[in-house]
């Protein structure tokens, strides 16, 4: 049973007279000058290198109402879309599922050897994104991609105007470890975060992982994988639901969305992340659930938050069209000294911010569209 499923059964589980959230109004033409429509989860969102397009992580739908079997479910995809309007018109091309222009071979092979190959159509259900330096200098693409194969999928981007991927390979998570984010450290190794414990039912164990969260105690911590060591834990890196990730251009720096504890963590390490260092680790408390963070051109982090209880933000999941009608707030961290700063606040289930020229997008985990916002300087 996919993760999606299980939480937003186990929301009907231990909701009782918590209340669901209401749904917002589909986007349609109305909301052109503000909103990109037709979008399914735009949950990540990521800057590609050439051409002037953002890369758009579409979460699968999936029925609540399916019981314990797999049930009905539109596959996930992978968008690109270009910043920039074209005769009035927003430009958008499928990545994935998408014919590969080029396959993966044993000499351009990326990630672990023995993982399997390229992800299913009918089955791909991306989380998570991060476009930062691959092998040998080469822009890629990692996702988080959940569904039959748990995995990391490995992908570069083709240079040109034209935005292009090609799947270079993948990395297997651990036993009963789960994804939520991803990022490139540009040495052929990243890091992830291993949010909750892999569920594939509803029970004890499920349940007793949504009351921990909602405690702010710890359900997860971040992971390192290179292809010399494999997969090591980061020490002091253990969190409440630790959801989005970034790090600094050299690496040794990790910053950390603690969905459960309404904080970004940061971890330093004197030496960089080899080795089981123990890094410095501070924080600093943002307003809501942060969930994935994003870099602006000036150095700041971007983070998106959820303004609702754990209970109803996961319960957005049933909302079957339009959006789901909770409070977001977005919080600008100055990554020197820790300082956070709301700069956005609204409707919707928002769970990334992305500075884009002149604006900022919002994605959602639930919902049909990105709304773009002005900056604010």
């Amino acid at each position: 049973m996919r993760r999606a499923l299980v939480l937003s059964i186990l929301v009907l589980a231990t909701s009782g007279c918590l209340g669901m959230p209401g749904s917002l109004p589909p986007c349609d033409s109305w909301s052109a000058d503000h909103a990109i429509c037709g979008l399914m989860n735009p949950e990540d969102l990521g800057s590609l290198p050439h051409g002037g397009w953002v890369v758009v992580s579409e979460m699968h739908l999936a029925d609540p109402r399916a019981g314990e079997e797999a049930g009905p479910f539109l596959p996930g995809r992978l968008t690109a879309i270009r910043s920039r309007e074209t005769d009035g018109k927003i430009e958008r091309r499928q990545l994935f599922p998408n014919e590969w222009a080029e396959a993966a071979t044993e000499t351009n092979r990326w990630g672990d050897p023995g993982c399997e190959g390229p992800p299913s159509s009918e089955d791909f259900q991306p989380h998570g994104i991060d476009v930062g330096m691959g092998p040998e200098g080469r822009s890629a693409l990692a996702v988080v991609t959940h569904g039959f194969r748990e995995v990391i999928d490995l992908f570069e981007i083709a240079a040109g105007s034209e935005p292009a991927l090609a799947w270079r390979g993948c990395v297997e998570m651990l036993g009963e470890m789960s994804a939520n984010d991803v990022a490139l450290l540009g040495d052929g190794s990243l890091v992830v975060t291993n949010m909750i414990p892999r569920l594939e039912s509803v029970g004890v164990k499920a349940i007793w992982i949504m009351l921990k969260i909602r405690l702010g105690l710890h359900t997860g911590s971040v992971l390192h994988w290179s292809p010399s060591g494999g997969w090591s834990e980061l020490q002091k890196s253990q969190a409440s639901a630790p959801n989005g990730i970034a790090t600094s251009a050299d690496g040794h720096v990790v910053y950390v969305a603690e969905w459960g504890g309404g904080a970004v963590y940061r971890l330093r390490f004197a030496g960089g992340l080899r080795g089981g260092a123990i890094p410095l680790r501070d924080e600093v408390a943002v307003e809501g659930h942060p969930s994935q963070l994003t870099w602006t051109a000036d150095g700041r982090l971007l983070v998106g938050a959820q303004r609702a209880g754990p209970i109803k933000v996961v319960s957005c999941g049933r909302i079957e069209a339009g959006g789901c009608d909770i409070g977001y707030s977005v919080t600008s961290i100055e990554v020197d000294d820790l300082v956070a700063t709301k700069v956005a606040e609204g409707r919707g289930a928002v769970s990334v911010a992305l500075e884009v020229d002149d604006e900022i997008w919002l994605g959602v985990f639930a919902g049909d569209s990105v709304t773009r916002l002005p900056k604010v300087e």
